[in-house]
Order: structure tokens, then C-alpha cells, then sequence
């Protein structure tokens, strides 16, 4: 353990992950103690060390330009020989993932204290133009008297560095916004999902989506609506429920918009009358001192008036059909259990009263009492319980239709995904064996062009959703390099270092030279580097077995940069994809009309 780290005196070791340590030090000329994140750039693989190091130098740019209560403060950045470091707020807390780990039930008021805390944060930090886009319980501090601080922002985005990190998938999977899963733009929103997923958590005890591994986690995110009612506690409020669902929206639009939405709206569904704001009634997890106050953040003040349940209701009836209508489908297997032991029960009923009709009958006849004659079907059923009978066969007919009807939309998104990767597999086999010129030019910036591109190393991927033979198809992915014939010259008005070489790895362009060192020499009026000869292009087909589509993610596949279509399983034919081939290959120009873009 090192002795000091700049003007930091080293006292002892309060942690360490895969990429560095956390020490406690002191400052000695203004006599504070502090936290030191470390990282010895030497123990980095060369591979990854530019791409680590700008993330967490952006840490600090992002974390040290935000001053507020529930946010940890960072002092400094510095370098000390082969040591990187970030000095910060010392936080003497617990992680909220360690109360969640604990299975500890917070109450309602307790919850939405924290939460608010949490959001009010976050309404600063976008206020401010930073996009945290890890938010978890792992990143959030409490302290003993009730404090929420918010740490590390090592993959945050500042809008105004137009770091897009579009193609790149960033972030902790159980907590990720569907947006960052298919690699697009995340803008507040995608914190805004995130935060849903920790109210979530408070009020169900359980992570919303949750695999073995992470294309289990993102087919969850992308498909499937979180199971809420049956796990949250009866007495909540309807309205909560509806906040959560909001918050969990898989479209951004259908989410709050803004931090101080979500507050303003949650804080209204805990003061709705009734079992509303009722604790949970299992031990909770105590929150101390001012911060259990709830009149210090606004709960139980009656200072919004203007609020209507019937404008709350429209504004979430849209999430919430959207999450009904997805969640129907999942369901059509138990309803389909639940009809056949109604059917059941009903023809054992049906029996018994038989049984009882033959036996009153039989009594009634000894008695010498007259009996009207009837028909042997009036004798041997109950015209109500036929009836009943009957209906049930019908509604169970029309369940299994709808059963049947959903297997077969899977069945069509399922068969789509094997028509692609069948044609896929020898395609590549062929064109890897081939090598060709891939006619098509990629411009970088208007000096910077790719041209005379060879194909290399093309591999295809497809998975299943589970282990079962039976399973549906999860994806097909394509993935090729296209190699120029030598490196390429990057030449630009001089400008933003971090920002060019940022672009470059969101486009996963490689850069041969040395840019710290370029950057460290006397500024001219060009910036000169050589890129990499090659670079790759992707391309995987998704199935949306909620939507019964399939969702392609692109990259580079045109030009450089993402984008995203929607394919309808039907128009997977074997011409799409020999024109998605001919595509690849350089000899047609447009993609297929039949990807649609979203």
C-alpha cells in the first residue's frame, strides 16, 4: 500500500475491484478526510487501458461539475507515476444493495424518502446535462442518518461532449433501459427506468428482470412486462403500482419525462386516502434522524393542489394498457390450466346432481306422491348445469385458440430466425473463402474515407432462450470485418482530444498512433493520426416474441454508425435475404424495403 497519492496521505484500504482500489486518506493542507479511488495503469491490458483511463477520467469530469446533498463530491483528479486516482467526499454509508441483499423491507414512507432523494439528484445531474446510466443499488450510498449520496459515474454521458455511445452497450443488465440494450442514444430517461427499477425493488423485494446470464436479462427487458401486482403488498395504492409501471415504460416517450415528474407523481400516489400509505407490515429497515422526517422532502404536504385522479389515470392508462396487453399473452397458459379444472369441477357437479336427481326421484315414487312425466333428458341432466357445461367447453375453445394463435405468432418469429441463420451459415462459409471487394465507400469526415474494402473474418451467432431443444430462437447475429488496403489518415481541425476519440470507439475505429502523445506536443492547426486498417460491421435480428416481430440492430452496416429496423417474420424470405447478401457484398446499394426503421 502506498504511502501517498499526490498530496493524499494513504491511512488504510477500504476496498478493491477488478480494476482498482479504494483507499481512505487525508488532506493535509485543508485537513479533511477523503476517498481515493486508484488505478495502476500498468496492471491494465493495453487492449482495454485507453478505453478504462477515459472512463475514468470522465468520471471526475462528470461527478466534479455536479455540487449537491445526495450526489459524492470529487475533488481531484491526478496521476502519480503509474497510479491514476480520484479524491472524493468521504461517505461513511451503506450500500443500498446491502439492505437489499439482507432481503431488509423498508416502509412505504421510507422508500419513497429515499427514492426522492435518489430522483431529486438526478433531476440536478440532468439539469445539468450529466446522464449517470448505471444507476443501482450498488451506486447508491446511505448513510445512518437517512442520507442518499449517488457515486460513481464512470460511464456517464455529458450531453454537451456529444458522447453519444450510440452501438455500445454500457451499465448493469438488471438495471438497464431497454434503449441501452439495443445500443441507442440514452438520454434522462434511461436513468428515469432505472430508478423504477429500484422502486421496484423497495416495494416487491425482488429485481423486476432477472437471468443467468445477460441475453436472458435483455429478451426480459425488451419483451416482457414486469410482474407487479401479484408481488406487491395489497394494501398499496393503485396509483403507486401505476408509477412503477410509468417509470418501467419501454419506450422513453411513455416514461416520465423528467426527474421532477417522477417525484411530483410518486409523492402524490403515497397521499392518496385509504390503505394507500400503509407500512409494510415485516420488519423495516430504520431510517434515523432528519431524513425520516417526511415533511423535510414534501411527503404528506398538501402543497400541490391542482393534481385530478382522472388526469393521473389518462396520463398512465396508455403504459398501463401496454403493459396488460404483453403481459396477456404470458398468461394464456394459466388461464388455460385454470379453464380445464373449471370444466373439471363442473362435470364432477354435473355427475352428483344425477345422482341426486335419481335418488329424489326414487323417494318421491315410494312416497306415492304423483310424478309428472318427463323426458329421460330432463330426468338424467340439469338444464342449468349443461348450459354451464357447454359454456365452459366454449370459453376453453376459445383460450386454446388463443393459445394456439399465440404458438403460432412465436412459431413465425422463431421460424424467421432459423430461415436467417440456415442462410447465414454457408453464406459466410462461401464468402470467407472468397475474400471479396466489397464495392461501397465509408466516409469517416470529408478526408477520411475507407474505400477498396475486403471481407475477413465474418462469424455468425444465434442462441436460444434456454438450454431446451424446444426453446425459441433468442437471436442471429453477423459480425464481418471490412479491411481497407492499408491504415487510414485521420487529418481534422484541431479540437477536443477525448471527444475524437470517443467517436472513434463508439464507430470501433482503431487508432494506430499514439493521441496523448500527439496531444502533449505544440497545438497546430491539424490533427494527424493513422487509423486501422479494418473495422467491423453487425448486424443481429432479435426476436420480439411480445410484438411477434424481430428487432434488427445495425452497425457500420451502410455507413458508420447504428441504426435499428423491424422486420416482419413473414418477410424473411429466402429474396430478403438474398438481397440483405447482395447488400453485404457491395453489389446493391439500399438495403432491403422490407426493413422498416423505428
Amino acid at each position: 500500500m502506498p504511502n501517498k497519492l499526490g498530496k493524499y496521505e494513504i491511512r488504510r484500504e477500504l476496498g478493491r475491484g477488478a480494476m482498482g482500489i479504494v483507499y481512505e486518506g487525508y488532506d493535509p493542507f485543508i485537513e479533511r478526510t477523503v476517498a481515493i479511488k486508484s488505478i495502476q495503469k500498468s496492471m491494465i491490458d493495453k487492449s482495454e487501458a485507453g478505453e478504462i483511463l477515459s472512463r475514468f477520467r470522465r468520471e471526475a469530469q462528470a461527478a466534479g461539475r455536479l455540487t449537491h446533498p445526495n450526489i459524492v463530491s470529487v475533488y481531484e483528479y491526478g496521476e502519480d507515476g503509474d497510479v491514476a486516482f480520484i479524491a472524493m467526499e468521504f461517505v461513511a454509508g451503506t450500500e443500498l444493495r446491502e439492505h437489499f441483499d439482507r432481503t431488509a423491507r423498508f416502509k412505504i414512507n421510507d422508500s419513497v424518502i429515499i427514492m426522492t432523494q435518489l430522483l431529486d439528484a438526478l433531476e440536478y445531474s440532468h439539469s445539468r446535462g450529466v446522464i449517470h446510466r448505471d444507476i443501482k443499488p450498488s451506486n447508491i450510498l446511505i448513510t445512518a442518518d437517512g442520507q442518499v449520496k449517488i457515486a460513481d459515474f464512470g460511464i456517464a454521458r455529458i450531453e454537451s461532449s456529444e458522447l453519444t455511445q450510440i452501438g455500445t452497450v454500457l451499465g448493469t443488465p438488471s438495471y438497464m433501459s431497454p434503449e441501452q440494450f439495443m445500443g441507442l442514444a440514452s438520454d434522462r430517461r434511461s436513468d428515469i427506468y432505472s430508478a423504477g427499477v429500484i422502486l421496484y425493488q423497495f416495494l416487491t423485494g425482488e429485481r423486476p428482470f432477472t437471468g443467468s446470464n445477460m441475453t436472458i436479462i435483455m429478451h426480459k427487458v425488451l419483451n416482457h412486462a414486469p410482474v407487479l401486482r401479484s408481488k406487491l403488498n395489497p394494501d398499496l395504492p393503485d396509483a403507486l403500482c401505476k408509477v412503477v409501471e410509468k417509470a418501467m415504460a419501454k419506450q422513453p416517450e411513455d416514461r416520465f419525462q423528467t426527474a421532477a415528474e417522477f417525484i411530483k407523481y410518486l409523492k402524490i400516489a403515497v397521499e392518496s386516502p385509504a390503505p394507500a400509505a400503509r407500512a409494510f407490515s415485516a420488519e423495516a429497515t430504520k431510517i434515523s434522524g432528519s431524513a425520516q422526517d417526511p415533511q423535510k422532502i414534501g411527503v404528506g404536504q398538501s402543497s400541490i393542489i391542482d393534481f385530478n385522479m382522472d388526469d393521473f389515470e389518462v396520463r398512465l392508462k396508455e403504459s398501463q394498457r401496454e403493459a396488460d396487453r404483453k403481459s396477456g399473452i404470458a398468461d394464456i397458459q394459466e388461464q388455460q390450466d385454470n379453464s380445464l379444472r373449471e370444466v373439471n369441477l363442473g362435470f364432477h357437479q354435473f355427475i352428483s346432481s344425477q345422482e341426486i336427481v335419481a335418488t329424489s326421484t326414487a323417494a318421491l315414487s315410494a312416497s306415492g306422491t304423483r310424478i309428472l312425466p318427463a323426458s329421460p333428458a330432463v330426468l338424467n341432466e340439469s338444464g342449468l348445469l349443461a348450459g354451464l357445461a357447454r359454456e365452459a367447453k366454449e370459453s376453453l375453445g376459445s383460450r386454446q385458440s388463443a393459445l394456439q394463435e399465440s404458438r403460432t405468432r412465436d412459431g413465425r418469429v422463431n421460424d424467421a430466425l432459423n430461415r436467417i441463420a440456415k442462410f447465414f451459415n454457408p453464406f459466410i462459409r462461401h464468402v470467407n473463402e472468397v475474400g471479396p471487394t466489397i464495392n461501397r465507400t465509408y466516409r469517416y469526415d470529408a478526408r477520411t474515407i475507407y474505400s477498396s474494402l475486403k471481407w475477413r473474418d465474418a462469424t455468425i451467432e444465434s442462441r436460444k432462450q434456454s438450454l431446451s431443444d424446444a426453446a425459441l430462437t433468442d437471436f442471429v447475429a453477423l459480425s464481418v470485418n471490412l479491411c481497407a488496403p492499408g491504415p487510414v489518415l485521420l487529418k481534422r481541425p484541431w479540437g477536443p482530444l477525448e471527444t475524437i476519440k470517443k467517436e472513434l470507439q463508439v464507430l470501433k475505429l482503431r487508432v494506430i498512433d499514439d493521441m496523448d502523445a500527439a496531444s502533449k506536443k505544440p497545438k497546430q492547426e491539424w490533427l494527424e493520426t493513422r487509423l486501422a486498417a479494418d473495422f467491423p460491421v453487425q448486424i443481429k435480428f432479435q426476436g420480439n416474441y411480445t410484438e411477434s416481430n424481430i428487432n434488427v440492430v445495425c452497425l457500420n452496416i451502410a455507413a458508420f454508425g447504428a441504426s435499428a429496423y423491424k422486420l416482419d417474420p413473414d418477410d424473411a424470405t429466402p429474396a430478403f435475404l438474398d438481397d440483405l447478401g447482395l447488400f453485404l457484398l457491395g453489389r446493391s446499394d439500399k438495403l432491403p424495403a422490407q426493413l422498416r426503421c423505428v
